[in-house]
């Protein structure tokens, strides 16, 4: 939420969004097996990818087109160091001295069958210091699914190594202009499987998961006014939320899935509710002539951190759910879009210093500091946390247009996710 949103050219969920709507709506009325490598650090992999049971050429294809998801899995995770290039590995002496020789503590390895359009494949992890394998799993599906093995042998494997789930299942939704209208669109997290799920022909903005990944909260002008409404991840089950006069804007689930925080103006200066999923409000949050809005829910389901214009610009701010204990979080610039970290301990969210655009900093409570994530690359908007707290998604329009990105908390490993067609704002990773 911006103060420059236009929503021709619709930028970001920020203050700015929000006194222009508010002015609209009125006119509308482990196994820890943390061997992780002999050196300490990650763990030292060599990528021999599956064999071809019957080696026929559409099994071969099939061989590497899963094995090339499953590499890029593991390699975006950031676990692990991966060798690529040695010879396949069938357990030979000679194949685990290639792999030894490039250092490699663990080979990625498992075979493939296909009959029709059946596909089983068999991964598994061999052990070179041990000759031994340390983890085998068959995975069954269909030739279309072969997306999803992959995904499903990576989280395995990262679970079997660091004992939390990974996320090569998870998606990501946000609104997008390709059509003549924003509609909202969900694409897997690694930019593939682009799928729309609204068709409403009106501004459809602000998505947001709920913490059991079944529904999606977002902000529709389908009815003339800025309701708050939620669908299903396939766009079904359309109902609504919060639809009194004026605003209902930027919604967000508690941990538990049984509340919901937003914005309401009820003819009045936006102001923070807390309703149950129904939209039946429960306690107004704040009261006043400033404008409160973008709420983001602790984890542990007490706190909310927001943005208020209370000390006479954009600035965050914590409360308790109850409405009280509200302390400001001390920054130099014009704060947006503010998301608590699923592990606890950070808040991300963005910020302009002056005349610069609109950056990405990490905000770590333990210590109350600040740190930067990007710099000089035009706006940098709507951070959203991916599921396990280690990677944010974003939109960025610096190469031109709002495209998706995504991050990791120390602020390497940029990624542009997929080739989306229009401008592409407000994402939400899904649980």
């Amino acid at each position: 939420m911006r103060l420059k949103f236009q929503i021709s050219n619709f930028k970001s969920c920020s203050l700015m969004i929000v006194v222009l709507l508010f002015f609209a709506a009125r006119a509308f009325a482990a196994d820890v097996y943390l061997g992780l490598s002999a050196r300490g650090q990650r763990a030292e992999f060599g990528f021999a990818g599956f064999l071809p049971e019957t080696e026929t050429l559409k099994e071969s294809k099939m061989c590497r087109e899963l094995g090339e998801v499953l590499l890029a899995d593991m390699l975006f995770s950031r676990y692990f160091n991966i060798s690529e290039g040695g010879p396949l590995f069938t357990g030979k002496p000679e194949e685990i001295q290639e792999w030894t020789n490039r250092g490699s503590d663990i080979i990625v390895c498992g075979k493939l069958k296909l009959v029709n359009d059946d596909v089983s494949v068999t991964g598994r992890l061999f052990d070179i210091g041990s000759r031994q394998v340390i983890w085998e799993k068959v995975y069954n599906g269909s030739v279309q699914d072969y997306r999803k093995l992959a995904h499903d042998i990576n989280d395995e494997i990262i679970k079997h190594y660091t004992g939390e789930k990974g996320i090569a299942h998870t998606r990501i939704v946000f609104s997008n202009n390709a059509s003549r209208s924003k509609e909202l669109y969900t694409i897997d997290y690694d930019g593939f499987n682009l799928k729309k799920i609204t068709s409403y022909n009106s501004l459809n903005l602000l998505p947001a998961w709920s913490p059991d990944g079944r529904e999606i909260l977002f902000t529709t002008y389908r009815y003339g006014n800025p309701d708050l409404y939620a669908v299903t991840p396939e766009g079904a089950n359309l109902r609504p939320v919060s639809t009194v006069q004026g605003l209902n804007i930027a919604g967000s689930y508690s941990p538990d899935g049984t509340k919901i925080a937003l914005t309401i103006s009820r003819g009045e200066q936006p102001n923070l509710y807390l309703t149950d999923r129904s939209g039946k409000i429960i306690k107004r949050l704040s009261k006043g002539s400033t404008i409160e809005t973008s709420p983001s829910f602790a984890p542990n389901g007490r706190e909310i951190v927001f943005i208020s214009d209370r000390a006479g610009y954009p600035q965050m701010y914590i409360m308790s759910t109850e409405g009280g204990n509200i302390r400001r979080i001390s920054t130099n610039g014009f704060c947006d879009s503010p998301a608590w970290s699923p592990r606890g301990d950070k808040i991300v969210f963005t910020m302009r210093l002056g005349r610069e655009h609109y950056d990405l900093y990490v905000y770590d409570l333990p210590s109350a500091s600040v740190s930067r994530l990007t710099r000089d690359e035009r706006n940098n908007e709507n951070p959203s946390w991916s599921p396990d707290g280690r990677f944010i998604v974003f939109s960025s329009n610096r190469d031109g247009r709002n495209e998706l990105y995504s991050i990791a908390v120390d602020g390497s490993g940029l990624r542009k996710i997929g080739e989306i067609p229009g401008s592409s704002y407000t994402p939400s990773w899904s649980p």
